[in-house]
């Protein structure tokens, strides 16, 4: 199932989530798809400890904010 769109975006699947929940974003990420995490609201520390955590479960995946 993977597309060209796949290929450019280095996902498995054509699977995105787009979700302000951290365990969620990296789960969809670690499964192959795209997890982009919603943050607009938050201050810059409060986002420095969600993506330290989200980085620490996705092993190096892409991340998108």
């Amino acid at each position: 199932m993977n597309s060209d769109l796949c290929k450019r975006l280095g996902i498995e699947f054509p699977l995105f989530a787009f979700s302000h929940c951290r365990d969620v974003v990296a789960a969809v990420t670690n499964a192959g798809g795209m997890g982009v995490f919603g943050a607009a609201m938050m201050s810059p520390d409060e986002l420095e400890e969600e993506l330290s955590c989200i980085d620490a479960q996705v092993k190096g995946k892409h991340l998108w904010c």
